[in-house]
């Protein structure tokens, strides 16, 4: 990789924080303009679970997309459509707008997760396999960024300019990373030809069966703890409101903001603890993966468990960085695959996590009306903790075995 490609990556992940801001930004406004526009908590649950469902079908899509169709032209596409329909629900009136919020949904649901399969997929071959570990640590560290001020500007935007604002600043960030996208010279991985299709096709072609997945079974095995973890993940996204009120009745908006502040900042360190983990050269990166599920688990759990406040951000400071932790690595170990089958596996994995989230959200609503927010969070983060350590021993005590055989003969 030459400096210029270097440089040239980096103007590619300044792009993704950009888009990713306006990812966040929407997430906020579009839900509170939802409820507010009609008073329904059960319609504004009906446009995200629409949103979900369309990032669910993404993943399912996303490894033909990857394989068949130009990764560069498709991510601009994504982006520059994100951007006209913005712009044209912050122009319409009230009225219109309610008549559009399915093709936003629908939308935003469907482009920013191709978009997300299509780069990931392509990392490998625009900085090299060598350089995937940073190039994702990078891009971690670009979300984390995001993150924050995508979060910390859409109450700004909507307080002190209205949605109309909003929503035509959200549409100017997806505009931004179109153009920059369209202008830099990155090679992303080409389409993939028909000679390559035949001879790597059977994993393609069967990339919804589990004998595709069986011949990667390091793959299989995060695909899986991707889902589970997404589905314990949904235990904190909804428990974290309801938590926050029952601990600060008074002002429930300054835990939940202290919370996620902590989580990120974690988030955006994560990319100096994988660097710093890896120093020796020694990489297990689905190991890495498992443990760093288990303590972010973990760390979530004991969130819950009405700590004082200094110890709620520290572990909420742990559950970020083993988030930003298990990104980099899942990623980086997925990226290892050949193409075409990486693309499939990073649409199955997104796939995976939109339906665990999807179902998660409504175990966690249902156990919420009954139970408190610790336990609800202790079950769910639970068997996730369970599923990870189980799948560390097992793999262990084959790694002995295999060793003491080795010895034997």
């Amino acid at each position: 990789m030459t400096m210029g490609d270097l440089r040239r990556f980096h103007v590619l992940v300044a792009s993704y924080g950009v888009s990713s801001f306006g990812s966040y930004l929407n997430m906020v406004a579009l839900n509170l303009f939802v409820y507010e526009a009609t008073g329904s908590a059960v319609a504004t649950g009906l446009f995200m679970v629409l949103r979900m469902t369309c990032g669910f079908i993404a993943g399912l899509l996303g490894g033909v997309v990857a394989a068949r169709l130009p990764r560069k032209a498709v991510m601009i596409s994504c982006d520059a459509v994100q951007a006209g329909v913005l712009l044209t629900f912050a122009v319409v009136p009230q009225t219109v707008r309610l008549d559009l919020l399915p093709v936003v949904a629908v939308s935003t649901g469907l482009l920013s997760t191709t978009s997300a399969v299509l780069l990931r997929s392509s990392v490998p071959e625009l900085v090299g396999p060598e350089h995937s570990l940073r190039a994702n640590g990078l891009l971690v560290t670009s979300r984390a960024v995001a993150m924050v001020a995508g979060f910390a500007t859409a109450g700004v935007l909507v307080s002190w300019l209205g949605y109309q604002a909003a929503f035509g600043v959200n549409a100017g960030t997806f505009a931004v990373s179109a153009v920059i996208l369209a202008v830099l010279a990155l090679r992303f991985a080409p389409r993939t030809t028909g000679e390559t299709e035949e001879r790597l096709g059977y994993r393609a072609r069967t990339r919804l069966t589990v004998a595709a997945l069986v011949a990667a079974p390091a793959v299989l095995a995060i695909t899986v703890i991707r889902a589970v973890d997404a589905f314990g993940s949904a235990s904190h996204q909804v428990g974290i409101p309801i938590y926050s009120t029952q601990l600060r009745p008074d002002d429930p908006a300054s835990f939940a903001g202290n919370f996620y502040a902590a989580w990120a900042v974690g988030l955006f360190t994560a990319h100096q603890l994988v660097t710093r983990l890896y120093r020796s050269g020694r990489r297990h990166d689905e190991w890495a993966f498992v443990a760093g599920t288990a303590v972010m688990s973990a760390a979530f759990i004991a969130g819950f468990a009405g700590i004082p406040l200094p110890w709620v951000l520290l572990v909420a400071l742990v559950a970020g960085m083993a988030d930003g932790f298990t990104e980099i690595t899942y990623t980086t170990r997925v990226q290892a695959e050949p193409e075409p089958a990486r693309g499939y596996f990073f649409g199955l994995t997104a796939m995976a996590e939109n339906a665990g989230l999807g179902i998660g959200m409504v175990v966690a609503s249902g156990l919420l009306e009954a139970w408190q927010p610790f336990w609800v969070a202790a079950v769910m983060h639970g068997l996730v903790v369970v599923l990870a350590l189980g799948y560390l021993a097992v793999a262990l005590t084959r790694r002995s075995r295999r060793a003491s055989e080795l010895i034997g003969s």
